[in-house]
């Protein structure tokens, strides 16, 4: 318990090196909100509040334009990278959540005279 909360408060620091409470609270109830069941979602729930805070912390020093443009491009790739990392942290979760099975829903479809629609399992094979 203890590395983990390091863990969020280094995540969790500000600008000028002290430690965010709200910041820690938020990615302690970012943890809870993902209602980990094991070690596996536990360990990467902590990975993902710690990248939003990440996160969060260069987009808010992105905002206040701190540097000169080669900084701010610095800044905008690791932002970048950040997200792209939270993203695919979300679908690993939902992944571990939920399977890896995906569902497809029709909304509409067109069906002209003459042509012929299946509605069930399509396969090629003829044993079936």
């Amino acid at each position: 318990m203890n590395a983990t909360l390091i863990q969020i408060q280094g995540a969790s620091k500000l600008p000028c090196g002290s430690i965010s409470e709200t910041a820690v609270n938020a990615a302690l109830a970012f943890i809870e909100g993902c209602q980990p069941k094991n070690e596996v979602e536990t360990a990467l729930a902590i990975q993902m509040a710690c990248t939003h805070a990440c996160t969060m912390a260069v987009l808010s020093r992105l905002g206040a334009a701190h540097g000169g443009d080669r900084h701010v491009a610095i800044m905008v790739a690791g932002a970048a990278k950040l997200i792209t990392a939270f993203v695919r942290q979300v679908e690993v979760m939902r992944r571990l959540k939920h399977g890896g099975n995906q569902t497809v829903r029709v909304e509409h479809v067109h069906e002209y005279e003459g042509a012929q629609a299946i509605v069930g399992i399509a396969s090629q094979d003829p044993s079936r």
